[in-house]
C-alpha cells in the first residue's frame, strides 16, 4: 500500500496500471493491504470491518478522505453490501450497480463491476476523483482547501450523484439550504459516523443568484459563482497522522486499551496527544478507525479518530533551557516528539544526571514501545533495548555513565559499523569498548580535547539528549 495521503491522484494509478480510461481496472495493493480480514469473494459479500478496509485503502490509493468515501458508500448502499441474497449483485432500478452503484459507466467492464467487489469500489472512487478533478469553471471550488480537507469535496460530491437541480445547495424559491440534495445528506453522513460528539463539518453562504437552473427541468445547474469561503474552520481528513503527529481531543473522551476495549482513564477536551503509530480499525460497524497514543504524562493506548484533530506540536519552553544552551536544538526537537519532558515547576534540569529510570522512559518513547500501567522499565527490558543487573535489579536511580550510553544506544540502534579509536582510557577488556567504537562510527558521540572519551563519567540530561537526537537521524 502506498504511503496515506502521499500526493498521488489519479495520475499515479493510471501509472500503476489501475486504469486505463477506465478499461483495466487490474488488481491492486487495495486487495493485499486488507488480506487480514479475508479474501473478496463473488457473490460472498464481506464483513463490514472488511469493506471498511477496502474503502478506506481505495481512498487513500486516490488521495481522497476516506470519510467521504466511506460516506458516499453509505448513501449509495447504506449495508455496504455488493450482493443480494442469491448472491447477484444489487442493481438499482436506474441501472446503479454493486456497493458504489456505478451508472452510465461504459467505459468499465459491466461484469466486473457487478461480480467483483474491488473493482466497483475502485470504480467509484476513481469517479468521485475525476469530479474533483474538473475546473473551476465547470465545479465551484473552496478557497484555499487542498485535497484533504473535507469541505472541498461538496460539489465532487454532489457531480458523483448529478448536477441536477434536485441536488442544488439551496431551495432556489425559498433561498433555504437544501437538506434533501445528495452532498447535503453524504456530509450529514460524516457528521453521524465519522465524527462523534459536536463536530459539525463548516457551511457556506449559498444565495439564489449562485446559480441558474430550471427547477422543474433535469437540465444540469449552470455554477455562476466559481468559489466559496467557509464559514467555520474547515477539517483536514484524520487519516494523514503517522507516528510522531500531534493530535488533540476534540471532546472529552476515553483512553482505551484498545479498539473499544477497557477504559484507562478519561481525557479532558483539547488534550494533546502524541500519535506512536498507524490507525487500526474499529471492530463494530462504525465508519471511524482508532489511534494508538501517548498522553502528556506518558501513558498509551487508543483513541477513536471521531475525537481527535490534527494539531501543531505543543510549545516548547523549559525555564533553564535557552538558546544559548548548545544542545537546545536537540532538547526542543525531542520535546516536540514527547520523547522527553520537564518537571512540573517547568525546568527541564540539563545539567542534573540522567537515572536508568529517566532513559528508560525517553528510549520507550522514541521508539514507541508499547508501556502497560507506566512501566516503562519492563518496555525496554522486554524489546532488549536495556537489561538490569546480574543480581536481577534494574536499579532505576543509579545514574547512566559514557560507556553504558554506548551499550544503549548500539542496542537499540542495532549499530554495526565500527570505527579505528585512540581514546587513552578506553582499552579492548572494556565491556563498553565495542559500543564505544560505533557510536563514535555513527557520529552520536565523540571523545573530548585530551583524547579521552570519559567512558565512566555520568551523562547529563541535556547531553543524553542529544545522543538520541543524534541516533534517531541516522
Amino acid at each position: 500500500m502506498k504511503v496515506p495521503f502521499g500526493k498521488i491522484g489519479l495520475l499515479a494509478i493510471l501509472a500503476a496500471g489501475l486504469m486505463n480510461n477506465g478499461e483495466a481496472l487490474a488488481e491492486s495493493s487495495v486487495t493485499s493491504a486488507c488480506e487480514a480480514f479475508g479474501n473478496v469473494k463473488t457473490g460472498v459479500n464481506s464483513s463490514f470491518q472488511h469493506v471498511n478496509c477496502l474503502l478506506t485503502n481505495a481512498a487513500l490509493e486516490a488521495d481522497i478522505p476516506p470519510e467521504v468515501v466511506k460516506a458516499v458508500a453509505t448513501m449509495e448502499n447504506g449495508g455496504w453490501k455488493q450482493f443480494d441474497a442469491n448472491g447477484n449483485a444489487i442493481i438499482s432500478a436506474d441501472g446503479g450497480i454493486g456497493l458504489m452503484q456505478v451508472t452510465n459507466q461504459s467505459n468499465y467492464d459491466q461484469e466486473k463491476l457487478k461480480t467483483d467487489l474491488v473493482y466497483n469500489i475502485e470504480a467509484g472512487v476513481q469517479i468521485l476523483d475525476s469530479m474533483y478533478d474538473r475546473t473551476s469553471s465547470d465545479l465551484p471550488k473552496i478557497k484555499e482547501a487542498g485535497r484533504h480537507v473535507i469541505e472541498n469535496w461538496y460539489f465532487p460530491v454532489m457531480a458523483y450523484n448529478g448536477t441536477k437541480p434536485v441536488n442544488s445547495p439551496i431551495v432556489k424559491g425559498t433561498g433555504l439550504v437544501n437538506t434533501n440534495a445528495y452532498q447535503e445528506r453524504v456530509f450529514a453522513i460524516v457528521e453521524q459516523k465519522s465524527f462523534t460528539g459536536d463536530r459539525e463539518l463548516a457551511a457556506f453562504l449559498f444565495h439564489a443568484d449562485d446559480f441558474a437552473y430550471d427547477p422543474s427541468s433535469n437540465q444540469n445547474i449552470t455554477f455562476l459563482k466559481k468559489e466559496y469561503t467557509p464559514t467555520e474552520d474547515t477539517h483536514e481528513s484524520i487519516y494523514g497522522l503517522k507516528a510522531g503527529d500531534y493530535a488533540m481531543t476534540t471532546d472529552a473522551v476515553n483512553l482505551r486499551t484498545g479498539p473499544g476495549t477497557m477504559i484507562m482513564k478519561q481525557l479532558s477536551k483539547h488534550t494533546v496527544l502524541t500519535v506512536t503509530g498507524r490507525f487500526v480499525y474499529d471492530q463494530g460497524n462504525n465508519h471511524y478507525v482508532w489511534y494508538p497514543v501517548r498522553t502528556p504524562d506518558g501513558q498509551t493506548g487508543y483513541i477513536a479518530s471521531a475525537y481527535l484533530q490534527k494539531t501543531d506540536p505543543p510549545a516548547v519552553s523549559f525555564s533553564d533551557v535557552s538558546t544559548q544552551n548548545r544542545f537546545y536544538t536537540d532538547i526542543t526537537v525531542l520535546s516536540k516528539r514527547g520523547i522527553i519532558s520537564g518537571f512540573p515547576d517547568g525546568a527541564f534540569g540539563p545539567r542534573q544526571i540522567v537515572t536508568r529510570g529517566q532513559a528508560a522512559i525517553m528510549m520507550a518513547r522514541a521508539f514507541n514501545l508499547p508501556v502497560s500501567e507506566g512501566d516503562y522499565v519492563e518496555a525496554v527490558k522486554r524489546d532488549g533495548i536495556m537489561s538490569g543487573f546480574t543480581d536481577g535489579h534494574f536499579y532505576e536511580n543509579r545514574s547512566v555513565t559514557r560507556g553504558q550510553m554506548a551499550i544503549l544506544l548500539t542496542n537499540a540502534f542495532n549499530l554495526k559499523e565500527t570505527a579505528a579509536i585512540t581514546f587513552i582510557d578506553v582499552s579492548s577488556a572494556m565491556k563498553a569498548y565495542d559500543s564505544i567504537k560505533r557510536v563514535v562510527a555513527a557520529e552520536i558521540a565523540f571523545g573530548y580535547g585530551n583524547n579521552t572519551f570519559k567512558p565512566d563519567d555520568d551523562v547529563t540530561r541535556e547531553q543524553f539528549s542529544a545522543f538520541l537526537n543524534r541516533a534517531l537521524q541516522e
